[in-house]
Parts: structure tokens; C-alpha cells; sequence
């Protein structure tokens, strides 16, 4: 079986090793200085799975070159795994790559509507609590074992895949997805604008407008019909997460430190979006949708 993972960031890395060593034969289409490690050395995971990929075991495409026709129609499935800024731009290679299912793993929401536009309902959604650090080209840090769950009308297309990852289907993805996306609102733009670790969040005042944003978002997931749980459920989540990862940095911060583009619409932007829909005041998640942006 032919598998093309479009986005070769930490998790996409682990991803594509992972089919690697399961077998199948693989395609990665990465950017940028980690794209050229992956083509020209291959890839090495450390941590809590230790392997070398060598360059000779995938293919690797760099979008700086473009996808080649020959690689048109060629896989039987693709797995997204870039960011939900990207989502569009690579649901469009997917749709010239394969005639199979396609498959999102990536945070926020909005993205599996944007894949319905170009493949219909010929997708599935994943999301996963497995944390990845990227140290520098080339290489990945498999920090924390998490969990892999997909869904979607063609989710159990990708579970023997993935079973290396201990991959489950779930038919209805809404809780997961929501649940991680609040966790996502209360850390990632509160820390990108302090310039902290996520650990830092754990104190005053920063742990109370974390839990704030989160509890706002949530507010917006139960008026649309969300099962997630109850407010001292979510608050204890999010401390949990925060404890475990208290020395990480966040992606956006990284982005915001690097003067790239962050993934604010896809996560308080959504909470906005959906509230105003609604009808529903959502202040503190368009405050930071403001500063995160206003940060470019």
C-alpha cells in the first residue's frame, strides 16, 4: 500500500517513520530546512521510540520544488498533517495524489470541512494526544506516549495502518476534538503572548484567564450540543496538561517567535466564529484572536 503524509512536522514526521517501519511504502512532502534532511539523511526519532529512517526507505517531495506529475494518482491514501493554515493548500495535492480516503490529524476545527470541499465524503478525522518536539532538522523527540483516535465515514481505512500507534476508531469525533481544542485555547495564545513555557501558566493571573478562555469555549460546545464534560472535569484536565507539560514551549510561540503565521483562526477563531453564529458574546477569545494577529 502507497501512503503520502503532506506536512512533516513533529507529528507528521512520527507518522511517516511509524508506516515506515509498518511496511508500507511512503511519500512525505515537507519545506523548508527539515524537508531537505528528510530527502538528503532520512529521519532520527529519539525518546520514547528510538529509530533511524534511513533516505532510501521514503520519498520525499519539498514544496519549495512542487509534486511531480508522476506522483499523481499514485497513492492509495494521504494523511494530512500540516497546519490548519495549510489545510486548504494541501487538500488541494491530496486531491491530485489519490482517489482514495484522506485523512486530517492536525488541531483546531475547520479542517475536515475544508477537505469535504475537494474529496467529499471520502475523509476521516484523527486527533491524538501523543506529544513530539522537533529539536532540529532531521530528527524528532518522541516525548510523551499518547493516544490516536480516528473517525470520520472512512476512519477505519486508516486503523490497521496506524496500529503501531495503537490507533482506535470512534465513530463520532465532536467530545475529542472539542476537548482538545479548549485545552488548545487556553494554553497556546496565552503563552505566545507572555513569551512563557506552558508551565508558566500554572500561576496567577495567567492560570485564571486560562481557565477563562477555556471555560468560554465550552460555554459555545454545549450550546451547539458538544458532550464535554463538566466546568471542574475541564479545569482539572487543563492543570493536568499543563503540569505535564510545563516545560514545553508552545507552537505558537514558536511561530510568533519566528514571524510565521499561527494557528489562532482555526482555534479561539472558531470559538468566535461559532459564537457569533450563535449569538453568543465571546470577548475573551476574540481578545486573543486580536493580539495573536496583531502580533505579525
Amino acid at each position: 500500500m502507497r501512503i503520502a503524509v503532506l506536512g512533516a512536522g513533529a507529528i507528521g514526521s512520527l507518522i511517516a517513520a511509524k508506516l515506515v517501519d509498518s511496511g508500507y511504502e511512503v511519500h512525505v512532502h515537507a519545506r523548508g530546512e527539515h524537508g531537505a534532511a528528510l530527502a538528503v539523511n532520512g529521519l532520527s526519532v529519539s525518546g520514547v521510540w528510538g529509530k533511524k529512517i534511513k533516505p532510501d526507505q521514503w520519498t520525499v517531495s519539498l514544496d519549495e520544488v512542487g509534486i511531480h506529475d508522476s506522483l499523481k494518482n499514485r497513492f492509495d491514501q494521504v494523511i494530512i498533517t500540516c497546519k490548519s493554515k495549510d489545510t486548504e493548500y494541501m487538500a488541494k495535492i491530496a486531491k491530485d495524489l489519490t482517489n482514495g480516503p484522506v485523512m486530517s490529524l492536525q488541531n483546531g476545527l475547520g479542517n475536515k470541512e475544508v477537505i469535504q470541499k475537494y474529496k467529499h465524503e471520502n475523509y476521516a478525522v484523527a486527533v491524538t494526544t501523543n506529544a513530539v518536539k522537533r529539536p532540529s532538522p532531521g530528527s524528532i523527540e518522541w516525548v510523551g506516549k499518547g493516544n490516536l483516535v480516528i473517525g470520520g465515514p472512512k476512519g477505519t481505512e486508516f486503523v490497521d495502518q496506524l496500529n503501531s500507534l495503537e490507533a482506535i476508531y470512534q465513530e463520532d469525533l465532536s467530545s475529542i476534538l472539542w476537548n482538545k481544542l479548549l485545552i488548545n485555547i487556553a494554553i497556546n495564545p496565552i503563552a505566545a503572548i507572555c513569551g512563557v513555557k506552558n508551565g508558566a501558566l500554572l500561576e496567577e493571573p495567567l492560570i485564571s484567564q486560562a481557565e477563562s478562555t477555556m471555560l468560554e469555549g465550552a460555554k459555545i460546545a454545549r450550546l451547539i450540543g458538544i458532550d464535554i464534560g463538566s466546568d471542574l472535569e475541564l479545569i482539572q484536565n487543563l492543570h493536568h496538561v499543563l503540569n505535564a507539560t510545563s516545560d514545553n514551549t508552545c507552537s505558537m510561540l514558536v511561530d510568533v517567535k519566528l514571524g510565521k503565521e499561527t494557528e489562532i483562526d482555526s482555534l479561539c477563531g472558531q470559538i468566535v466564529e461559532r459564537g457569533e453564529q450563535l449569538g453568543t458574546p465571546t470577548p475573551l477569545n476574540s481578545i486573543l484572536l486580536a493580539q495573536i494577529k496583531s502580533l505579525r
